[in-house]
């Protein structure tokens, strides 16, 4: 017995001395996404350098919640600080991990969830994606606990909590920025949210009214959307389930309905914001993509959405005056130009 915990003593300090010694190393060649706008290092990274009790709402998703909301135009509009914790292709597993991740620092007393993954079916996501959620989280159990349900194998999981394995081969590559980067610095003024350029061509909405159908979740993404609402109830959090504009689909409704009625079950609030674009003042001409609002959109969706927040929680704690936010909102609306006619 002795020799099995002397054993297991000596393997723990060997991955702490290891992770120890790596770290600078790994914080090197790691992988760094600064350009705006998808800035993701700031975006992610720069969470953990925002002052601690900060946010009264938080955001969390994929690409469809950092397109959708600007906390910046969410203060100008209701005084409510937030932010955006949201990365590409968001499964549901890593938000809760996120949501974990961000409560180590905030309490905030709204959670907002949007749900564009419960309707992807897949059970695990190509590199592209998984590291662009692991990359910018600093090493921690939760860490540890995304890369187990993120990948398949040991030697996946490995690489997802420990990048040096997956970099390595960058030594060739490194710039004068690798070098200089300190991720204490990091910070983004946008605070998480993507201002995406308008584009010429008018998207299509497609016809959802009447959908009624329900297309279950699968097992994953029933299990971990239950886990977030538990977190929530556990830590005594209000949740917001929605679905930001994204011109979705029928068959795609037909998940959300699925959502919606876990949702119900859990006495959880759920929108699905596609049912009426007329309301939000939205139109064909106000999205990036087929599924991604641009700047204007992502404004005037924010606008209405701030509205519907102070309906619903009237009681949110605002802070109207604060000089670093009014200095970060004209950085904004000096990049949100109006539309041409």
């Amino acid at each position: 017995m002795k020799q099995k915990l002397g054993f297991l003593g000596k393997a723990v300090l060997f991955v702490a001395v290891f992770c120890l010694v790596m770290s600078p190393v790994q914080a090197v060649l790691a992988r760094k996404s600064l350009e705006p706008p998808w800035d993701m290092t700031n975006k992610v990274g720069g969470f953990y350098n925002e002052p601690e009790e900060e946010f009264e709402v938080m955001f969390f998703g994929s690409s469809h919640a950092y397109a959708a909301f600007s906390p910046l135009k969410l203060w100008q509009e209701t005084g409510v600080k937030s932010y955006v914790f949201a990365t590409q292709q968001q499964p549901l597993w890593a938000t809760y991990f996120y949501l974990r991740e961000a409560l180590k620092t905030q309490s905030p007393s709204l959670v907002v969830v949007e749900c564009n993954m419960a309707m992807d079916d897949r059970e695990h996501f190509d590199d592209g994606v998984t590291y662009s959620y692991m990359d910018e989280l600093p090493l921690s159990w939760n860490k540890a606990r995304l890369a187990w349900v993120s990948a398949t194998d040991l030697e996946g999981r490995t690489e997802l909590l420990l990048n040096i394995f997956k970099y390595h081969g960058r030594w060739s590559q490194l710039t004068e920025e690798d070098w200089e980067f300190d991720r204490s610095a990091v910070r983004d003024p946008y605070k998480g949210y993507v201002l995406l350029p308008e584009q010429a061509a008018a998207q299509t909405r497609p016809e959802i009214e009447g959908v009624t159908q329900t297309r279950p979740l699968t097992e994953k993404n029933e299990h971990w959307l239950r886990e977030i609402m538990d977190l929530c109830s556990q830590r005594g959090i209000r949740l917001w389930l929605v679905k930001s504009p994204s011109n979705v689909t029928p068959e795609g409704k037909q998940a959300l309905n699925a959502v919606a009625a876990l949702a119900e079950q859990a006495g959880v609030t759920f929108t699905d914001f596609n049912e009426d674009y007329a309301a939000m003042g939205l139109t064909e001409q106000d999205f990036y993509d087929a599924s991604h609002l641009d700047g204007q959109g992502a404004a005037r969706f924010t606008a209405y959405f701030g509205a519907q927040l102070m309906e619903r929680y009237p009681d949110l704690p605002r802070a109207p005056e604060d000089p670093d936010w009014a200095a970060d909102l004209d950085w904004y609306l000096a990049a949100l130009e109006p539309k041409t006619e």
